[in-house]
């Protein structure tokens, strides 16, 4: 497929990653030709130097040719700007990013006007994982599938966890309620594991566990935490922003720490929160506030390394829940080496939301559809939302002790009609169900790549 990102900062860097790696012919253009040569080195694409919204620069870049044209500059304007001159030139499909909140309410408008395929706001989708994450604090990540009917919670066990040492054979027998643990975690390398796995200190689980059921499953895990009262929220970020939308409706109670007078009166004036003006990097600022006895503190400013910083004190004086933002992957592995599990990516999240619109696209049989996709365990497995349109040949009406996925692949739920399923071998995939599989090593953009 033809694909054209025009930006190539750190969404655009992520999204070239991924759809390099998957095969894609990849253009990317950007001013900036030094960040354009080292991406075009790194993944072997081809790069244009200019602005991307300029015509001649769009046709050099090929995009009367392109399927999709993807913008993530750092301008919303241009993005929008560039995805309209491109659909004008011949381009198949756009994807815009639009992350100021003042235009989120003229999405649907924004799209039919300017006749862009796709809107993205990175921080909107960061605010909806930090939200779950809030929900369930007992989790350092939680997706969810099936229209929220199915929740796919990763958590560490530590050295008093009542799982060390059994098998998933004896820990089904031993829990006596609906789950699968899909897939583990185990130093860097990720396990789709059979029955006769042995749990270990340090592995982190992926387990499926129907949403009526997650709360009954954490308990029994012995790791249950009691929903969260008060949140120590460091930075006013745009994260900040929709978060705080998603909190009030949610009925939680926050407090933000920002130094910049002019968001805090923005965020003041629109949510009804807490928000004091200080350095919430200061140590003394943050005892002042009280953040020995928050129940969870979210470092979610513009700056990695101040939410790093600010993560570690709160995680070293027993803070119960900590989330931090990061935007530099590069980070991510430093970030859990000194003990903080929870951190959310705007730039993963968008990788992953464009990832699953490509595939819906090169799917074209019309027999099934892509509803989400999601990277997990540490972004080196996925777990894929399909939709069964049609019979499938091969596929619907067989036992999946019959299937016989790859290596690496493994079925962890269907929603059949009113039923969520976590799949025995006696199983069957019918029309109309939607289906949910995880792999680690093979890639997949059907549900027939499963076999």
């Amino acid at each position: 497929m033809e694909i054209v990102i025009i930006g190539c900062g750190t969404v655009g860097s992520a999204i070239c990653a991924q759809l390099s790696k998957e095969g894609h012919n990849i253009t990317v253009v950007d001013e900036d030709a030094v960040a354009m040569t080292e991406l075009c080195n790194t993944y072997d694409v081809y790069g244009v130097d200019g602005n991307g919204a300029s015509i001649s620069v769009l046709r050099k870049a090929g995009v009367d040719k392109a399927y999709l044209v993807i913008a993530v500059t750092a301008s919303d304007e241009i993005n929008i700007l560039c995805c309209s001159a491109a659909r004008k030139l011949g381009a198949h499909h756009t994807i815009a990013r639009v992350r100021n909140p003042e235009y989120y309410d003229f999405m649907q408008l924004m799209r039919q006007e300017m006749n862009l395929s796709l809107t993205i706001n990175p921080e909107f989708y960061a605010a909806k994982e930090i939200y779950r994450m809030l929900r369930f604090p007992s989790a350092a990540k939680l997706e969810t599938f099936c229209r929220g009917r199915v929740e796919l919670a990763e958590f560490a066990i530590t050295a008093d966890s009542p799982f060390i040492g059994k098998t998933l054979h004896e820990l089904r027998s031993y829990l006596n309620m609906n789950f699968l643990v899909c897939c583990v975690l185990r130093g860097s390398e990720v396990i789709i594991p059979s029955g006769d796995y042995h749990i270990e200190d340090g592995d982190v689980l992926g387990v499926t566990v129907p949403e009526e059921d997650t709360r009954a499953f954490f308990k029994a895990a012995g790791i249950y935490r009691h929903r969260l009262k008060d949140i120590m929220i460091f930075g006013g970020s745009r994260v900040t922003y929709y978060l705080q939308g998603l909190l009030k409706k949610g009925k939680f109670s926050s407090m933000v720490i920002e130094k910049n007078k002019e968001i805090c009166r923005d965020l003041s004036a629109q949510f009804d929160c807490t928000v004091v003006c200080d350095n919430g990097a200061k140590q003394e600022v943050l005892l002042e506030e009280g953040i020995e006895h928050t129940d969870a503190f979210l470092a979610l400013s513009d700056v990695d390394e101040e939410n790093a910083i600010v993560s570690m004190y709160a995680n070293s004086i027993g803070v119960p829940k900590v989330i931090t933002l990061i935007n530099q992957m590069s980070y991510v592995d430093f970030f859990k080496s000194v003990g903080i599990d929870s951190v959310v990516s705007p730039k993963s999240s968008t990788a992953g939301y464009i990832l699953r619109y490509v595939r819906s696209k090169m799917n074209a049989s019309g027999d099934e559809e892509i509803e989400s996709i999601h990277k997990i365990m540490g972004e080196q497995a996925e777990a894929i939302e399909f939709v069964i349109k049609d019979e499938i040949d091969g596929l619907t009406g067989i036992p999946l002790k019959k299937l016989k996925p790859k290596r690496g692949v493994l079925i962890i739920c269907i929603a059949h009609k009113d039923q969520i399923l976590i799949p025995s071998g006696d199983d069957v995939i019918s029309k109309g169900d939607t289906v949910v599989v995880v792999t680690s090593k093979a890639k997949i953009n059907s549900i027939k790549d499963i076999k």
